[in-house]
């Protein structure tokens, strides 16, 4: 867990110390996840606007990134928490129970009923993150240090006593739950920012920790298969050969020729260089610079790029 947490620190730090190079007011992301990038923009003074066909990342942006300064009062956390561990005759959500133990199962699935009753979007959107941050507690446990662990009530008041702060940078900051292609296509920012996704797409995240967020956060696993027909096809699909990839690739920037700047971040894992990426890039645009960052010295690091064009 903490090598994890290390390396995400140092590939956002990638991230930003390329973009604070460039000039650029407004930002499109079309592959959020985790909403880190577009957080620490937000303090820089830029527009952000973000999205992801995954709910959970939507619900995390749109608690750092789009709320413009709400907050959890006390009387949230204890309508959150409330009976969080009274089992009910039966799930809401029997499919929590497929990868944690049945007691924890009990714990999400009140906590996840709770929320629904939050009116304010933004509140619930942060209610979602903290528990989330409490799965991510969960699921940082193996059974050699199990009893190490601290009640998921008490984890959840600690993360909400320690929660980033959330500002209101004078933007209008958006984000947007759709198919990437189509969020791309209608945005409207100076700049593209595009996290390519891993040639295994959507489909390799459903029996994941991020597949468990994503059911949790929709209350079943009912939504996976429209998702995975939804991207079919599509950048963020399942692909077996880098000719195929590299075709989804070209498909999306086609519809992203309307943004005049694009900073492009690759992994390098085996499976496509970022020479071949930067061929299928100079079908478009110019490549101005690549900037490199080698992971190796951090467990399964690998070699990252960013290519602006």
């Amino acid at each position: 867990m903490f090598t994890t947490t290390v390396s995400n620190r140092r590939w956002l730090g990638f991230e930003l110390s390329v973009l604070r190079r460039l000039k650029f007011s407004s930002v499109a992301i079309p592959f959020a996840g985790q909403p880190d990038l577009g957080w620490y923009l937000k303090f820089w003074g830029k527009q952000v606007l973000d999205n992801d066909i995954c709910q959970w990342a939507w619900w995390m942006s749109r608690a750092l990134v789009e709320n413009r300064g709400v907050s959890l009062s006390e009387e949230d956390v204890s309508l959150i928490l409330s009976e969080a561990y009274v089992p009910r005759r039966r799930l809401q959500n029997p499919a929590l129970g497929h990868a944690m133990s049945e007691m924890d199962a009990v714990w999400f699935d009140n906590v996840w009923l709770n929320i629904q009753q939050i009116e304010n979007e933004h509140q619930r959107a942060l209610a979602i993150m903290l528990a989330l941050g409490v799965a991510d507690y969960v699921f940082s446990f193996n059974s050699d240090t199990l009893e190490l662990r601290r009640p998921l009530s008490e984890v959840f008041v600690a993360l909400w006593r320690t929660q980033r702060h959330v500002i209101d940078n004078g933007k209008e900051n958006f984000s947007v739950n759709r198919d990437a292609h189509e969020f791309i296509r209608g945005a409207r920012a100076d700049l593209l920012f595009l996290r390519l996704p891993r040639p295994t797409g959507l489909a390799g995240l459903r029996h994941s920790v991020i597949g468990w967020r994503e059911t949790w956060v929709r209350g079943s696993a009912d939504a996976w298969e429209t998702m995975l027909t939804n991207v079919r096809g599509r950048l963020g699909d399942d692909v077996m050969s880098k000719e195929h990839y590299l075709h989804l690739v070209s498909n999306f920037l086609a519809r992203a020729k309307h943004i005049p700047k694009w900073a492009i971040a690759h992994t390098e894992d085996g499976f496509l260089s970022a020479a071949e990426l930067g061929d299928a890039i100079k079908q478009f645009r110019r490549i101005d610079v690549s900037y490199h960052k080698d992971f190796s010295d951090v467990i399964g690091g690998q070699n990252a790029y960013i290519i602006t064009a």
